[in-house]
């Protein structure tokens, strides 16, 4: 009786050991991706939304970005898929285990929808982060969504504000950033570009080594040669997301009138339509660069 007590009671502790092993195992795996992971080179989604619904946000944000990513670009999930299999083995068609189980997996793959967008936590409230796949222009995605949803009126997101491209991430030092920026509007730098009308948006989170007073000049530079700056009606705007350490830099198309690019104001009465206050000082007009500063996020 002793003996097998004694054996009990170590296959008990043997027992009690392992599953605290695995509750340790368990918990570091809970959050993945509570970290930042933001790195420059990923291009996808600079993402604001209210203020304890980050992922409800993101997942919002992914199904309208697949939902319109599908239609602008059809086809695209089998391109991918088949650009995945390209130089894979062939499935065995045997009858022994293994090449059993290589069919099951084969099969579960191939009923799999490819990934085209990630979203990855920024550790700052109300801001998300998400990648999309390299086949996937940002630029044009965003501008696809915000004309076609001006242009339906139909509200797909509950808890997702500003969605603004991200063509470009570097880091947030200023030579950096005026390289990223001359990246992205290379098409209105190039020689025969036409002159347009362009504005500069910066917003600056978590970030105290930069400012932008700094910023705005050196990025405007190469654009003020060509093109005329227009901050309340440009043509194009130069969108820049500091936060922490990491800078995204998006070019997009009337940023203005689709009420700079906020999916929760864009079905709001346009500010020519409302009745204009009436001061004595209502000829004159505030144009500086604050107006570009987005104050709806917390």
């Amino acid at each position: 009786m002793g003996k097998r007590a004694a054996d009990k009671s170590g296959s008990m502790s043997t027992h009690q050991k392992r599953a605290k092993r695995f509750q340790q195992v368990r918990e570091r795996f809970k959050n993945p991706q509570k970290t930042f992971d933001i790195s420059p080179g990923m291009r996808g989604f600079f993402v604001t939304c209210t203020r304890g619904r980050e992922q409800k946000s993101a997942s919002e944000t992914i199904d309208l970005l697949e939902q319109y990513a599908t239609q602008l670009y059809p086809g695209i999930e089998e391109d991918i898929e088949n650009e995945n299999e390209t130089g894979t083995e062939p499935v065995p068609t045997g009858g022994d285990i293994e090449d059993e189980i290589a069919r099951e997996i084969a099969n579960i793959k191939s009923t799999s929808k490819p990934a085209l967008f990630r979203y990855y936590f920024t550790t700052i409230e109300c801001v998300v982060f998400i990648k999309c796949h390299r086949k996937i222009d940002p630029e044009r995605l965003a501008h696809y969504v915000f004309e076609d949803l001006a242009k339906t009126k139909q509200r797909k997101t509950r808890y997702t504000c500003r969605l603004i491209p991200a063509k470009v991430t570097t880091s947030s030092k200023i030579d950096a950033i005026v390289k990223g920026a001359t990246e992205v509007a290379h098409e209105l730098l190039a020689d025969g570009a036409e002159p347009t009308t362009f504005a500069v948006a910066i917003n600056i989170r978590y970030c105290d080594d930069i400012k932008r007073d700094d910023v705005i000049p050196a990025v405007a530079a190469p654009l003020d040669v060509k093109h005329k700056v227009d901050l309340k009606n440009a043509k194009h705007t130069l969108v820049i997301e500091i936060f922490k350490s990491i800078c995204t830099i998006g070019l997009v198309e009337n940023y203005n009138t689709l009420r700079r690019y906020n999916l929760m104001t864009l079905f709001d009465e346009p500010e020519d339509v409302k009745a204009p206050k009436v001061t004595p000082d209502s000829r004159t007009e505030d144009v500086s660069d604050d107006a570009q500063v987005d104050g709806e996020i917390a």
